[in-house]
Parts: structure tokens; sequence; C-alpha cells
């Protein structure tokens, strides 16, 4: 095969990067991709098979509402395109070795796809509505059998998979490893008095790395919101509605009744006869007629009660609430009053004697303590119906008139506010919303001057926006950033000085000195740290990520803090971990399968690819509608 050298060696980072690149989608299509007939041109050819524009938008689109803005759109289209060209590159080659989808499993997965159903169940008047043509109920189902074939293609390899038990344990002894670790920091700041930073450093950094001191671009908007919250602070209510409310919502402003019991159980094995049950029975009833006699409640649990949590205590079982015990325990205690035991109660545990000792909740709220928020309740109830007209309103009058806020601003009797300067990264309260930034950066909004699209700040909260002031990205002056480039370049320099240091310090190490001996020559404060794992929480990061990427036959190692900062590392010895954890052993072999499989997929992805004939369009890509 021409990929068979790469499958061989395709292993470590080289086979995650293969993953991500050639990884196989199976939802890139909405329904609206199988309602219309397709004329468009293409943007590629696979086989005889032609990738249309009009697929390859919605693709991108979907994509596009998954990512939510994280990736450039350019980026999008890229790894879209690849994408469409891999799933047809497979579809042929499947089509070709004969691999089919049966009319079975298409109507299977049909009537389980969630757009179809309604109450958990298959609409056919749903399906009719999303799919109102033989066409593209056709075209549906013909993408159906192809996501279902690829599916078939990913799970073949993936139940092909295999993972020898050494594999497996050495993962686990790499995972559970421990290493001896000593290591002594050599301070930069050490250093300090012994660098000096000049104007030509300082300059010359200045112009190499401009770009690190850029003002990103700053934009203000002018916008308008809508709150449901803030319509409902108008709305009147009546006090004839506020008590309805209350009493047909009391249950709402009830506490939920919770009593506090003790009991003596009187246990029947599950294998008991009537024999047997009825000798327990009896011994039961003799215990509750020294109770009803005059016996204390909680000696006889103590002495009788075949309870172990409660029998020590008296039979004290706390306080609990409907639906905490067995029906016919619950039963006999929420008919007792405070004070009273019960008669012997039979339940799947065996006989009790119930004593209710106390009654928590069960009453209501007075109006008077919950007028305000029902008042507020009934506010946001009836400003519903004027919050969606005002919204819809905003959203119309916002698209037909895209040059200006001040329509929809007359029409809905709203202030057109503005923002304070903000970058992409955002601002506070509402500048702080993805959904809002999105919009205010969009080609549309920035680019053409426009109003936004209604953006839905949450569930009961819109605005549109338009960029009234922008300020292009630029670049701070030398004199702003100087005394910020002097300080990086000086602590760049003691760091260096101290990785001199180290280096030095390794070589008398390795010469035979011991960590001991240096760090009393070098005035350095010597930590033993001995046996960690990786997650030790005793240890500096960079200095325990160092000592387990140390090779078992390197002793002796430096690595630069985040300070900068650096320390010499000592590893005096290695421990593997155990192996005896099944559990651990099943969850590892588990993720090794799926590794494997996931790798396979992808370069016999690639390996299809490279024998399929594909042809890119890129006129078509470069076309502005894309």
């Amino acid at each position: 095969m021409l990929l068979h050298s790469i499958r061989e060696k395709a292993t470590g980072w080289f086979a995650w990067v293969i993953v991500i690149l050639i990884s196989i989608p199976f939802a890139l299509w909405g329904i609206n991709s199988y309602i219309t007939p397709d004329s468009n041109p293409a943007v590629a050819h696979v086989g005889d098979y032609k990738i249309t524009v009009s697929e390859f938008q919605n693709a991108v689109q979907n994509e596009s509402q998954k990512l939510q803005g994280k990736v450039e759109s350019s980026l999008i289209k890229q790894l879209v395109l690849e994408k469409l060209i891999n799933n047809r590159a497979l579809i042929n080659y499947l089509t070709e070795k004969g691999f089919t989808i049966s009319k079975a499993q298409i109507d299977e997965y049909i009537r389980n796809d969630p757009t179809f159903q309604l109450d958990g169940k298959f609409s056919t008047d749903l399906y009719n509505r999303y799919l109102p043509s033989a066409y593209s109920k056709s075209n549906y189902r013909s993408n159906v059998a192809t996501q279902l074939l690829l599916q078939q293609f990913a799970q073949g390899i993936n139940q092909s998979a295999i993972v020898s038990e050494q594999e497996v344990k050495r993962v686990i002894q790499l995972i559970k490893q421990k290493r001896d670790i000593s290591y002594a920091i050599i301070k930069a700041d050490t250093f300090k008095d012994s660098v000096e930073v000049s104007d030509e450093e300082i300059k010359n950094y200045y112009q190499n790395f401009k770009q690190q001191f850029e003002n990103p671009e700053k934009i203000k908007l002018a916008y308008l919101e809508i709150s449901r919250g803030e319509i409902a602070k108008d709305v009147e209510v009546t006090e004839e509605q506020i008590e309805k409310y209350y009493h047909d919502n009391l249950a709402k402003y009830t506490q939920p009744e919770r009593r506090k019991a003790s009991h003596i159980l009187f246990t029947i094995s599950t294998d008991a006869d009537e024999a047997s049950k009825a000798e327990v029975k009896k011994e039961a009833q003799d215990v509750l007629d020294k109770i009803k006699n005059g016996a204390d409640f909680a000696e006889m649990a103590k002495q009788y009660s075949k309870d172990p949590g409660s029998a020590d205590k008296g039979g004290d079982l706390g306080f609990f609430g409907t639906g905490e015990m067995v029906p016919a325990f619950e039963k006999a205690a929420f008919a007792l009053k405070p004070g009273e035991v019960s008669e012997l109660v039979e339940s799947p545990f065996g006989f009790h004697i119930i004593k209710l000792i106390e009654v928590q909740g069960g009453e209501s709220k007075p109006l008077v303590e919950v007028k305000d928020q029902i008042v507020a309740d009934l506010q946001f109830e009836k400003a519903e119906n004027s919050y969606f007209e005002k919204a819809e309103t905003m959203q119309t009058l916002a698209f037909e008139q895209p040059d200006s806020l001040e329509p929809v601003a007359a029409e809905l009797n709203l202030k057109i506010k503005e923002s304070d300067l903000i970058s992409q990264q955002g601002g506070e309260g509402i500048f702080a919303n993805p959904k809002l930034l999105n919009a205010a950066f969009s080609e549309s909004v920035l680019e053409e001057g426009n109003n936004s699209d209604l953006i839905e700040l949450d569930d009961d909260h819109v605005a549109v926006v338009r960029v009234v002031e922008r300020i292009p990205a630029n670049i701070k002056p030398l004199e702003e950033v100087k005394d910020q480039i002097k300080t990086h370049l000086q602590q760049q320099q003691v760091s260096a000085k101290a990785q001199e240091k180290a280096a030095e310090i390794i070589k008398q190490l390795n010469a035979d000195k011991t960590m001991e001996d240096i760090a009393q020559a070098n005035s350095l404060k010597l930590e033993t740290a001995g046996y960690v794992d990786r997650q030790a929480a005793n240890v500096p990061v960079a200095i325990l990520n160092k000592a387990f990427t140390m090779p078992r036959d390197v002793k002796y190692a430096s690595t630069k803090m985040v300070s900068g900062d650096v320390a010499i590392v000592a590893v005096d010895a290695v421990k593997d971990g155990d192996t005896d954890d099944k559990a651990l052993f099943e969850d590892i072999k588990k993720a090794l399968l799926q590794n494997k499989a996931n790798l396979e997929t992808a370069l016999s992805t690639l390996q299809i690819r490279s024998e399929s004939e594909i042809k890119i369009n890129a006129k078509a890509l470069t076309e502005d509608e894309l």
C-alpha cells in the first residue's frame, strides 16, 4: 500500500496530527440540505461526484454555528472542504466494494431521529413538514444511508483494533510511576546587578516584536435592548389577581411537612415460614404491650430493635418527609400525633413499632409574606406577549432600515444607548456576551455599517447594535512601552545567567559531586520530595514535569520556572506502578483500543483519499458568496 510505511510509524504526536486532520464527521449537513434540488457549480470533484457550492455552504454554516466564533471562518472553510472530500472518497470506495445499507436500517434511523419526534414518538406530520416533497424525502434517505455507511466503516475498524496485555500494563506502569526527587532552585534575581539593558537593545526588541504592543481594534456601539423584566415593571396587577394566584399556587408557598420518629424493628428473614413470622409478631406485640403499660420506648428500642442504625439511639430516625420511607411505614407515621405510638406496622423489613416525636412544616406562608414575589411573577407572566411583540418589531425595523436605530427607537419608545470602546475580547455587562460580540464584529455590522440582527442575550433579553465609532488596531509608541521592554529584557538576561549557572552545576554533579555538596557550596536550599507520583501537590509543577520527562539513565537536569528562576532536578530512583488495579486496567485498555481505532480509521481514510481522483475548483472557493 502507498501509505504502509506511514501506518507502521504512526505513533506519538504524528499520529494525533493525522487523527485530527483526517477524522470522519457524521453530521455536517442539516435537514435543509435535503429539501430543494441542487443545481450549483462544484467546489470540488471526487471521482464523478461533485461537491456543490450549496452543499459546501450548508456544511460551513452548520460547523460555524457549532464553533460559535471560536475559529476563524477561513480555517472553518478549509476544514469543512477537507471533511467533505474525505467523506466522499470513503463513500465512493465503500460503494465500489459493495457495501450497502438496508431499507430497514434507514427506516430505523429516521424513526429515532429527534427532528421527527413528538413526545418521544415518531411523528408523520413533522416528517412531512420538514421534508414536504418526494424529492426531499428521497434525498434525505440517501444521505442517511451515506452517514450509516460511514459509521459502519468506522465501527468495522473499531471492532478489529487489538491491544495486548503488555501494552496496557506498560501504560499503567507509566501512569502510576513514582520517582524519588530532590531539587534546588537558583534565583534569577541573584544576577540582577550583573545585567544592564541598553537603549539600543530596547529599540531593537521593539522593532522586531512590534505586534506584541498592538492595541486591538476597538469600537463604540449604539444599541437598543428589550428586557421582559423591564417591561414587567410597568404591568399593573390587581388585588383580586394576587389573591387568586396565591390560592391557585398555595402548594408553592407551603413548607413540606417533615416528621421526626423513633421505631423498634423486629426483622423477618426472606425465607421465613408462617410459623416463624407469627413468632416474631408475637415478640413485637409483647414489647408493644410493655410500652402501652408504661415501659420507656427508647429503652425498649435499645433492648429489642434489630435496626443497627437506630437501636443504640433509642430508635431515633431523625426527620423525614414523604417518599423517604417505605409506604406502610410512612402511612402509619403520618397518621400519628406527636407522642403517640402506633400499633404493629408490617413492612418488607419486618414489624415496626413507631413513636412520633415531632412535626415540622406543613404550614403555608401568609399572603402578606409572599405578596411581593407574587406581584413580580404576575407582572413577568403578563409581560410575555408585549415582550415578544416588541422583539419582533425591533427585529423587523432594524432589518428593513439597516442604516439607523432611530426608527426602531421611535416606534418602541426606547432610548438609544452607547457603549464604551470595546475590543473583540469584550467588556462588561452585555458587552461580555459572545453573541453580541460576534454580531458587533461581523462583516455586515463592522464593515458594511448595518444594524445587527436581533441578538438573543438570554431567554428574556434581546438587543440590536450598530457601530458608531471605530478605532483601528495600532501599535503603541516606543516611549509608552519602553519600561515594559526593559523589564522583560532584564528578566531574560538574569534567567539566562541562572541557566548558565545551572549548566555548570550539572557538570559538577555528573563529575561525582552530590546535591548536598552543590547546595552548600552555592548557598542553595535543597528540597527532598522523596518518592512522588505525577500528581504530587508538594512539588512545583515545572519541576514535577521535568522529573517525569527525564530518561531513566539521566539523573540530573535543569528546568526554567515560570518566574524565570532555574531549578536543578535530581531523580535518584524510579519505581514503576503496579498493575493489579483491574478497574484501571479495563479503563486503560478501552482508551487504548479507541485510540488505535481512531488512528487506523484516519490512516485508512488518508489511504483511500490518496487513491481517489480529486479536483478542487479554486475559483469557486474564492467567490464572494463563499
